[in-house]
């Protein structure tokens, strides 16, 4: 019940995230995403995207994620990464995108409660479709997670 209640504290925490991006007349999508990582197993958040500068150039992301390792452990992750999306002129429906940013990363597993800042190098695509936009994304963390991590979601408008 204490990862639940700590996934939907942390989709909230994503959303309010956004609000700045909507205060400034800035295209803001949210959504949910599921992660699967090679150290702590699967984990569920949400994510927020928003553009900084001319839409379909530079975009911000913001995404917390609870993962549910075996064993007696809560692990979860917030992430902050600058992403570029790239042109491809043949596509209308493949967007390709690579960035880095930021993580922060907190374990507790009996007595022991550690939290690490990390640095992420992302690379991803999303997906053209009606009302939604799906997408996929690796991301390698260097200290903090210090794990590969495959994400996927959806994000709406």
């Amino acid at each position: 019940m204490k990862k639940i209640t700590t996934t939907v504290a942390a989709v909230f925490a994503v959303a309010l995230l956004a609000l700045p991006g909507t205060a400034r007349g800035q295209d803001v999508q949210l959504g949910p995403q599921l992660s699967l990582a090679d150290d702590y197993d699967a984990g569920l958040g949400g994510r927020a995207v928003f553009n900084v500068g001319d839409p379909g150039g530079w975009e911000g992301t913001g995404s917390f994620d609870v993962f549910f390792p075996d064993g007696d452990v809560d692990y979860w992750e917030l992430n902050g990464n600058l992403v570029y999306n790239f042109p491809v002129e043949e596509s209308r429906t493949f967007f390709p995108y690579l960035g880095g940013g930021l993580n922060i990363a907190r374990v507790e597993a009996g007595t022991l409660e550690d939290t690490d800042l990390g640095v992420n190098i992302v690379g991803g695509s999303k997906f053209d479709a009606e009302g939604v936009t799906p997408f996929v994304e690796a991301r390698v963390e260097i200290e903090g997670g210090e794990q590969f991590v495959l994400t996927g979601g959806f994000l709406f408008p």
